[in-house]
């Protein structure tokens, strides 16, 4: 399943990316999402920057059928990897988010473009759930969890710049 989503900060491409590499930031937005648990490593790879976040969410709200698969909590691993800046400042980062211990990953691109004094993120990505008959309904309940996620990352990164 495709997800594809868009926002931006009022502010510029170098602030924008100092926040995403500030563990205190990611530990924000591991808050905001409403983790039960979290856990935020930030670190240098040469030539790219890893950001690596584990949540431990509940799965209470989800289907039933969802949830009696995955239990009471869900473990969600997300890993960007971020390259270094273009001319223009544009950055690009592959995505990785997997479900702990499920056969679901949501893998996909973001977009940093600089434009002045705000910066556009653009993510696009495919939402996949291998499990026999059901996969079609994970995904479906997974999708509005990813974009409400990248909603409440875009109001911290606001907040947090503000």
């Amino acid at each position: 399943m495709k997800i594809e989503e868009t926002w931006s900060y009022d502010a510029p491409a170098d602030t924008v990316f100092a926040m995403l590499l500030d563990p205190k930031f990611q530990q924000a937005k591991c808050e905001a999402t409403g983790a039960l648990s979290s856990k935020v490593d930030v670190r240098t790879e040469p030539p790219i920057e890893v950001i690596e976040t584990h949540r431990e969410m509940s799965t209470a709200g989800l289907p039933d059928n969802v949830a009696k698969l995955v239990g009471k909590s869900l473990k969600i691993i997300e890993i960007q990897l971020w390259g270094k800046p273009a001319g223009d400042g544009a950055r690009t980062a592959d995505l990785d988010v997997s479900l702990g211990g499920l056969p679901v990953n949501f893998v996909g691109k973001i977009t940093m473009t600089p434009a002045g004094e705000t910066t556009g993120l653009h993510l696009v990505g495919d939402l996949k759930a291998r499990i026999p008959l059901v996969g079609g309904r994970v995904e479906s309940a997974a999708a509005p969890a990813i974009s409400n996620g990248v909603r409440i990352e875009a109001e911290t990164g606001a907040k947090y710049l503000a």
